[in-house]
């Protein structure tokens, strides 16, 4: 799931990774970019045809690591990546459609022997639950540590890579999801977790090593290895068979709303209202319908009947009109979330209240689920730390008003990253109305690591306040 092969993809160049660098194509062009790679010697060698290609698509690989950790996705170029490489465009677009292709190739690839590597920790482990998820937590850390430019594309680039990306990424971690679901029926101090559970675990963990790996001083160490371990360990209890049963008739009754509300229909955009309102439930239509990257200010003002004159009084860009529609549902969401209930006696039964109208709200608003897991992360830097920030003051006000510690200090930052992950896997699957249904399953992520994993699944027992 995370970073690249020590020496594989990204360390071979040996740092020389700035496109300020003078060079030459393959072709003897001047293009301003150093090659990271040793060519291929002119003229006749001993390499048959299938040689070269490996031997140039995997430079090309390496290059797309380096261009990737050096100007992010959206600024990476394919002369950029060529240059890195040392091929010919030529020899690119034979093995490439595009960038993007190119890019969703080497997440293949960087994921792919990842994985393998986890599984062959956990494999090589012939011990406890808890030996065998720590040798997959230190492998994780590690080889993140050891090529954090890999890891960087993996994790954190990979985001901002649109629908292609974005599936890539849950792809990966689903297979990281199955093989926790195994290691917890495997063994016999373990019980079964909803799939749910186990989905906002693992986004959990994404987050937290994504944000080690965005850090300068990222602490991808033996300690956080250790702390994923006790965040991943607190939500085991063998009162587990009880969780499906509790949160099935949360889901029967979230399908009840979803009929009522098909039943008596509302839009989630008006398209009434002032001329700023209008703007900003276009600009969030119209992402979720087209790339982002290829908007333009005036198609945005020309679909939301607004003259260019007036869209450039109100906002100076494309991007600063989506920054504020970003902004108008962070409001909105913050609204729910800082309940005065959850600073009170009551903080465990407003956890699981709080968390069902936020996750309703969400899914009754699809543009605003695909704007939070998916469209922000192609709109610019911005827009991205704005986003992962929203999901921590929620962790946040979710968690402030609890009457006990959390048993790992991951608790807050591990939740931030359940709630995204599980708000993009439905985005993804097309199932945002069902979020609401989930909302005991996040609210047992918030409780267990303050409660105990018993006195949460109590809470959960509870009639749900309407």
């Amino acid at each position: 799931m995370a970073s690249g092969g020590r020496g594989s993809l990204s360390e071979r160049g040996g740092g020389r990774t700035k496109a300020a660098k003078r060079g030459k194509s393959a072709n003897g062009a001047a293009t301003g970019i150093a090659p990271i790679y040793k060519r291929l010697p002119h003229g006749p060698h001993r390499l048959d045809r299938g040689e070269v290609v490996r031997h140039q698509r995997a430079r090309i690989h390496g290059a797309m690591v380096e261009a990737v950790a050096e100007s992010g996705y959206e600024r990476t170029s394919v002369k950029q990546v060529i240059g890195l490489a040392g091929v010919s465009r030529r020899s690119f677009y034979e093995q490439f459609a595009n960038k993007e292709e190119c890019f969703l190739a080497t997440f293949d690839v960087i994921a792919g022997r990842e994985i393998k590597r986890m599984r062959k920790a956990y494999i090589a482990t012939d011990s406890s639950l808890e030996e065998r998820l720590r040798a997959v937590f230190e492998t994780l850390t590690t080889q993140a540590r050891e090529n954090p430019k890999a890891a960087t594309l993996v994790l954190v680039e990979a985001r901002t890579a649109g629908a292609a990306g974005t599936l890539r990424l849950r792809r990966a971690t689903t297979t990281c999801e199955q093989m926790l679901v195994r290691s917890f029926l495997a063994s016999p101090e373990a019980s079964s977790l909803p799939g749910p559970v186990i989905r906002g675990i693992t986004g959990g963990l994404q987050g937290v090593v994504a944000d080690a790996t965005s850090a300068a001083d990222g602490d991808l160490n033996a300690e956080l290895s250790e702390e994923m371990l006790r965040w991943t360990l607190l939500f085991q209890t063998p009162a587990a068979a009880r969780m499906d049963q509790l949160m099935a008739a949360g889901l029967s009754q979230r399908m009840r709303e979803i009929s009522l509300a098909r039943a008596h229909p509302r839009a989630s955009i008006q398209n009434g209202g002032d001329q700023r309102a209008r703007l900003l439930g276009e600009v969030l239509r119209l992402a979720a319908l087209h790339e982002f990257r290829e908007l333009t200010a005036p198609q945005i003002a020309d679909e939301a009947r607004v003259s260019i004159d007036d869209f450039l009084e109100l906002f100076a860009n494309r991007d600063e009109c989506f920054l504020a529609a970003l902004d108008m549902i962070g409001e909105k969401v913050i609204a729910i979330a800082a309940d005065p209930d959850l600073v009170s006696a009551q903080w465990a039964s407003a956890v699981r209240r709080v968390l069902g109208e936020l996750l309703s709200f969400i899914g009754d608003h699809p543009l605003y689920a695909r704007t939070i897991g998916q469209e922000a992360f192609t709109a610019g830097p911005e827009a991205v730390q704005y986003t992962l920030e929203l999901m921590q003051t929620v962790a946040t006000l979710l968690t402030e008003g609890a009457p006990a510690p959390a048993r790992s200090r991951l608790a807050v930052q591990g939740i931030a990253g359940a709630l995204l992950h599980t708000i993009r896997c439905q985005v993804a699957s097309g199932r945002v109305e069902l979020l609401g249904a989930l909302s005991d399953h996040l609210s047992y992520l918030v409780l267990a690591p303050f409660l105990g994993p018993e006195n949460a699944l109590e809470v959960l027992a509870e009639t749900p306040q309407r």
